[in-house]
């Protein structure tokens, strides 16, 4: 049998004429898939990423358009000295090579800043209040040192120049600085007169005595209005010489009638106890 013979008209030849038409078939599909896939993936067409570093996300999108790149935001922190609302991170970094109409994957800091309760340290050690402190986001720029009957115990804690309550709200990041107790001082000073004072005014003072505030007691329990109370009773008394870093404890009212009477007899011992 001969070749045409053998192509034409043998069953050998026709199953060998579809094998072959098979594999042109494939490698024409194969062929046909790899050109598509250039150029649906952009092979060998790159761009490089430029830094967004300090951007707000629309200024971001708008340069990214120019390199045929799009933006996703995945997450977004506090970092305190950072403009608020620009990017921190980005994925890949600037100066990677990626291909065209890829994402890049954006961090972005914070739009408002995080307001944290303040913590009730006084009278807690220093140690325990610092970590108590950092442990919220805050930190701890300074400690001062000042007479006090508990050494190492902290005594009055001020943000930004000015003494601070536990519960006050304060941006997350900022610092505080911390009075500490260092033991009663050896120097006397004379107890001063709180009476008629408000509790914040009494606490200014004492301070400035070398004094701090000790058991604060109300004859009603204050609700919103605490600056409506003032002294009606304090020991030790006015006018005594003590060591310094002695507690004051005070005892406040509304009642203006008490009050005054506390002024008329302030002198007399037995008023108080």
């Amino acid at each position: 049998m001969d070749f045409k013979t053998f192509w034409k008209e043998s069953l050998a030849g026709f199953i060998v004429k579809r094998i072959l038409l098979a594999i042109v078939i494939l490698v024409t599909l194969a062929w046909i898939t790899l050109i598509l896939i250039d150029q649906y993936t952009h092979h060998g067409e790159s761009v490089t990423v430029p830094d967004l570093q300090g951007l707000y996300i629309e200024e971001a999108q708008n340069l990214l358009e120019n390199y045929d790149l799009y933006t996703q935001v995945i997450d977004s922190v506090y970092v305190k000295d950072k403009a608020l609302g620009t990017i921190v991170e980005q994925i890949p970094p600037a100066s990677s090579s990626v291909k065209k109409n890829r994402s890049i994957y954006l961090i972005l800091n914070k739009r408002q800043v995080k307001m944290v309760p303040f913590p009730e340290v006084n009278d807690v050690s220093f140690r325990q209040a610092d970590a108590l402190i950092k442990s919220l986001g805050l930190k701890v720029s300074g400690v001062v040192h000042r007479p006090s009957e508990f050494k190492d115990l902290v005594i009055d804690v001020s943000y930004n120049g000015q003494h601070i309550e536990a519960g006050t709200r304060v941006p997350e990041g900022s610092a505080v600085v911390l009075v500490v107790g260092s033991g009663v001082g050896e120097e006397i000073s004379i107890i001063p007169n709180l009476i008629g004072k408000t509790f914040t005014d009494a606490r200014n003072e004492a301070f400035a005595s070398s004094f701090i505030i000790g058991a604060v007691n109300y004859d009603t329990p204050p609700v919103e209005d605490e600056d409506q109370y003032m002294i009606y009773r304090q020991t030790p008394l006015a006018g005594q010489k003590i060591p310094d870093g002695t507690r004051i404890n005070i005892w406040l009212t509304k009642d203006k009638d008490l009050i005054e009477r506390s002024f008329n007899n302030q002198f007399e011992e037995e008023e108080f106890f």
